[in-house]
Formats: structure tokens, sequence, C-alpha cells
């Protein structure tokens, strides 16, 4: 990686920080988005490592809910555990190329289901049956491409969960996933010193990102701004695709 291309993924990273700190989510797939143009995933997925760590861990702690929520979700968070680690086993040391394709669909669906405003309703007595299932298709997209966006997200919203309870909520999934994925990264040896040193440094611009997009929040009407965003992720998902067709 070039200074120019480290100090790229770097301002990715505060972008994202302040997409995180207006809606609660979006750090490790605003940054896989914008680095895709100039870094592999085997390179940028190690880099969203630590950061991601931190501001889902600095999330899940607020809110006052945390064993409410550890209690709820578990039947979701531990098979998130098995298939994160198996894919993480039978992927080895190389993302596959056709990962771009999982994380262009990814982008598209999130933003697509975003700009339509559609949320799914899910009854109360679908939750235990489909909390395994959801968890399951979660640990293999986070382990392919470092995040558990979908279905994981249209899922939670479509969930009887309370603002505040949501957000923390994806804290602490999206923490679990995070802190496997980092472990599993430093066990095949994918985030060697190089990469670890940059996912240090990314974790300031993160975090600043996260201050100034909380800041935002704030001031602004968020449904604006989350308009841009699904537009973005849309958009940067159809480039992905045509940029690996042709």
């Amino acid at each position: 990686m070039t200074t120019t291309t480290i100090l790229f993924a770097l301002g990715a990273f505060f972008i994202a920080g302040i997409v995180k700190g207006l809606t609660g989510v979006g750090l490790p797939t605003i940054t896989l988005a914008l680095t895709s143009f100039v870094l592999p995933l085997s390179d940028t997925i190690p880099l969203i490592a630590l950061p991601t760590v931190v501001t889902n861990l600095s999330q899940a702690m607020v809110g006052g809910q945390f064993r409410k929520i550890v209690r709820r979700q578990w039947p979701l968070i531990l098979p998130m555990i098995v298939t994160l680690l198996l894919t993480m086993w039978l992927i080895g040391r190389k993302t596959p190329q056709w990962a771009f394709f999982v994380l262009a669909t990814i982008l598209v669906i999130y933003g697509g289901l975003g700009l339509l405003r559609i949320r799914l309703r899910i009854h109360a007595d679908l939750e235990k049956p489909l909390a395994p299932v959801i968890g399951l298709i979660s640990g293999v997209v986070a382990g392919l491409i470092g995040v558990p966006v979908v279905p994981l997200m249209p899922y939670m919203q479509g969930l009887d969960i309370k603002p505040t309870e949501l957000v923390q909520s994806f804290g602490v999934i999206v923490s679990v996933a995070s802190v496997v994925l980092t472990a599993s990264l430093l066990g095949y040896g994918l985030l060697d010193q190089r990469h670890l040193l940059i996912s240090a440094l990314a974790i300031v611009p993160a975090v600043a990102g996260q201050v100034v997009g909380t800041q935002i929040r704030l001031r602004l009407s968020i449904e604006q701004f989350r308009l841009v965003v699904f537009w973005a992720l849309l958009v940067t998902g159809l480039y992905t695709f045509a940029s690996r067709l042709l």
C-alpha cells in the first residue's frame, strides 16, 4: 500500500465514522465501499478490524440494556459466531474475488430498502425460529466481507424494538462479530504488523467521525442525510457490479 492509498483509506474511515455517528451503523460498509476502488478486500477487511471493534463496543455500552439484549439475541449471536468462524476457515488466507459481488449485492439491497422505506414487520412468534437462521446467514456474510449487514439489519428493524434499544442491539451483535473476525484475522496471519498498525491508526479518524456524526445528528434532520447515504450505497453497489463485469 502506498502513502496515498493509506491516506485515502483513513479519509474513508472518517466519512464512515460520520455515518456511524448519524445512523448507528455503516462504518465497515461505507469503508469497504469507498476503499474497494483503491484496495482489494484482502487488504481492506483487516484494516476495518480495530476501528469496528472500538466504535461498536462504545455503541454497545450506551443504553443501559446490555444484559437484556444479550438474553434476547443470543439465539442469533451463537449461530453467527459459528458460521463466521467456519467461513473464515473455508476461505483461509485468500478472500475470493466473487466476494466483491457479495459486497455489491449487500450495498444495493441495503440502499434500495432504505430508499424505498421498506421495513419488514416480524411477528413476535417468528422471532425465535428466525433468529438462528438470520445468525447463520449473517455469519457467512461477515466471514466473506467483514460485516453482517444483510440480512441482520432488515431483520432487526422488523422487530418490535424501541429505537434506543435497536441502536444498542446493533452495537452488541456487531461487536461480537467484529471481535471474532479480528481474532480470526490474527489467527490466519491476515492482520499482520503492517495492517495492524494502519488499523490502529484508523481508530482515530473513525472515532472522530463518529463524534462529528453524533453532533450533526443532534442539529440536523437525520432523514435527509440518510437519503444521501442510501443513494450513495446503491450507486456504489451498482458501480462495483459494473466494474467487475466489464
